[in-house]
């Protein structure tokens, strides 16, 4: 029985994520809160690629998503100034946040989202101008990947929140339009998140939760109110922790 909506999957994540980071800053020691927080990365990457999905205003969207994002960023760059005084190569400022990965994911996702499109259209323009815009997308999108690990060989701490699969997993969402093949190409782009991230993370194969609660997913949005706070969610919850841990840590 699909029970469960967009905002009710939201909250899940947003738990999840809160105990992710209480195991990070403040409880290292307790593994279970790591274990839970693996739960809120695919969650958000899913709803990332229906965002791209649904969204009446692509632009609106993805500046929302990047501002927040560099908004966290400067956050993070005055506390390493702060800290260490420098921004060297091995600067915590480097250190990238999820919201700017899944901005870097938003124009790839559009643009398989259109050139399904032109494709069950057969329209030969539309498919031609997708295609070029998705293998641009995903140029880039190599030439970063390349990019990034030759800046950490030569000692820069420059990375994504992680890594690749922050791109990647929200364009596993798009691959399909309909709900249980979307779900099973999700469901592998998760598979493989764990298979290739285990070396580093143990714990995360409890990313496979995830795709087991989309299945009680019924294509509802919810409550729209809850719509901005689940942006202001992200920053604010990590400056409580941050506060605590300074205070009480």
């Amino acid at each position: 029985m699909k029970i469960l909506n967009r905002n009710h999957l939201k909250i899940i994540a947003c738990v999840s994520m809160v105990l992710d980071h209480i195991g990070y800053l403040l409880l290292p020691q307790v593994a279970a809160l790591r274990w839970a927080g693996r739960i809120a990365m695919p969650l958000f990457a899913f709803f990332i690629g229906e965002g791209c999905r649904y969204t009446r205003n692509r632009k609106k969207y993805f500046l929302s998503v990047f501002l927040l994002g560099a908004i966290c960023q400067a956050v993070y760059i005055i506390d390493a100034l702060i800290e260490t005084g420098d921004l060297g190569k091995s600067s915590d400022a480097w250190y990238l946040n999820i919201l700017l990965a899944f901005s870097v994911s938003i124009p790839l996702c559009c643009g398989v989202c259109d050139l399904r499109a032109a494709i069950a259209e057969k329209n030969a323009v539309r498919i031609r101008k997708a295609a070029l815009i998705v293998g641009a997308g995903f140029s880039l999108f190599a030439v970063g990947a390349v990019l990034i690990p030759a800046l950490q060989a030569r000692g820069w701490s420059l990375h994504f929140d992680y890594g690749v699969w922050a791109i990647l997993l929200p364009v596993f969402a798009v691959l399909w339009d309909t709900p249980v093949p979307k779900l099973a190409f999700f469901a592998g782009g998760v598979l493989l998140f764990c298979i290739f991230t285990r070396g580093i993370m143990p714990y995360v194969w409890f990313s496979l939760i995830a795709p087991a609660l989309l299945l009680l997913y019924n294509g509802k949005s919810g409550s729209k109110r809850l719509k901005y706070g689940f942006y202001v969610f992200y920053p604010a919850h990590l400056g409580i922790l941050y506060l605590i841990n300074l205070i009480f840590f």
